[in-house]
């Protein structure tokens, strides 16, 4: 899908038309050189970008779009840490770097709170927490085995809710429990997306948008990358594109699955409903296989979204069963004007585990955020550039690194992605 086809051109976000952070990005307009080149403004490749420059080294960012355009500035804003699994899940299946695993996860939001307050990005971040509420019995025997996981892992700042405090928390009846994640928050992540490019460019990053790299060659020890616009020429280059990757790293890109995530947001609602809602104002994502996730603004709209269709939306019918989701939960936001309707493409590997991968020498990649990338995006471009400046091996760092699991063939995804989905809905009813 080239850039032009987008759904995100019928269908722009809340969050392009509210951000208050200027897009700092410029097209390329020549050739280039650099000692690291980073495809992709999301969060991984701006952080990486911040990460790179302020060890010094010569960095050059470009996006087909710009600074947050794609996954990274659509989604809910929700600030969830952790990966999803425990440390002892972690430890069994990825060996004696579970442990390091587990506490990188651990604190990620703290390394997204931390750039904030570093570089003064305006974009809305409250530590309100995020509210894991559980949609039926089977839902609520996931949650408690979570909170207890959480617990004996050392996690602190969570607290188990019953079916009052939940409602209490959420303003809904609609869910049987619960838990919170006090450290958690939200934010406005296109505003986030953008300011961390301001961040970046303040450093001596150079910042290309609207220029899509179609392909990347090596000769000798420096990759070119080619655009219409000019060649990028770099020792050392860094692919953060994710959902986005397709060509440019076949082997990246045959190892995930994408498909559309969609939102809407009400009007600003009054506040005779408003304080109703959310009323300590955490972000929420439920338990079901095929989750729905929501928070409230500021200037008090509801932001809610669930899994779209595969290859995106393409009219306002597309967003039916959002807002049902929407209006089930909270009945009083029937009528509520919807304002806005987006969606955007998110990239999964087999186990819901995000990867580093280093296909070939000076090559990296990091992807396959499976739906929570707002504070994991941002502490893996961090991390990122703290390897490439220090040298380090790929084995040393406390991620999952190397190529995710296998999946079918290629031409059976689409297929299996809509399958799936159904029947997780249909499960979902009933467990």
């Amino acid at each position: 899908m080239y850039i032009d086809k987008d759904c995100i051109n019928r269908f722009p976000s809340l969050w392009m038309e509210t951000s208050t952070e200027a897009d700092v990005s410029v097209p390329l307009d020549s050739d280039a050189t650099a000692e690291i080149a980073i495809i992709g403004e999301g969060f991984t490749g701006l952080c990486c970008a911040i990460s790179l420059a302020e060890a010094r080294r010569d960095v050059v960012l470009v996006d087909g779009g710009g600074p947050g355009w794609g996954g990274s500035g659509r989604n809910s804003g929700a600030v969830i840490r952790g990966f999803k699994m425990g440390r002892t899940a972690l430890s069994a299946k990825f060996g004696d770097t579970g442990d390091a695993m587990f506490e990188f996860g651990a604190r990620n939001a703290d390394m997204l709170y931390s750039l904030v307050e570093r570089f003064g990005i305006d974009c809305q971040l409250r530590k309100t927490g995020w509210v894991l509420p559980a949609h039926n019995n089977a839902g609520m025997k996931i949650v408690q085995e979570r909170y207890s996981t959480w617990l004996k892992d050392g996690i602190s700042g969570v607290d188990l809710l019953d079916r009052q405090q939940t409602a209490e928390a959420l303003g809904s009846e609609a869910y049987v429990g619960g838990l919170i994640d006090r450290a958690c928050g939200v934010l406005q992540p296109f505003a986030y997306a953008r300011g961390l490019a301001r961040a970046a460019k303040s450093l001596g990053v150079r910042v290309y948008g609207k220029t899509r790299v179609t392909s990347k060659t090596r000769m000798g020890d420096r990759w070119h990358l080619h655009t219409p616009a000019g060649r990028i020429t770099a020792k050392t280059v860094v692919i953060a594109t994710d959902a986005w990757t397709g060509g440019l790293e076949p082997r990246v890109a045959d190892r995930m699955l994408s498909t559309h995530s969609q939102i809407v947001a009400t009007e600003p609602l009054p506040a005779r409903i408003a304080d109703t809602i959310l009323p300590n104002g955490p972000c929420a994502s439920d338990s079901r296989r095929i989750l729905l996730y929501w928070n409230k603004t500021p200037d008090n709209r509801i932001v809610f979204g669930t899994r779209g269709k595969v290859d995106g939306p393409t009219s306002d019918i597309d967003f039916s069963h959002v807002e049902k989701a929407m209006t089930d939960i909270y009945p009083a936001l029937q009528g509520a004007a919807i304002t806005h309707r987006w969606g955007g493409k998110i990239g999964l590997t087999r186990d819901f585990m995000p990867r580093i991968l280093q296909p070939e020498p000076d090559l990296w990649t990091a992807h396959g955020y499976s739906g929570r990338g707002v504070a994991m995006g941002t502490a893996f471009g961090l991390l990122l550039g703290e390897a490439i400046a220090a040298g380090n091996s790929i084995d040393t760092l406390p991620v999952p690194v190397g190529p995710a699991p296998d999946l079918p063939p290629k031409i059976t995804h689409r297929a299996g992605i809509v399958a799936t989905t159904i029947w997780y809905r249909l499960l979902d009813r009933w467990m």
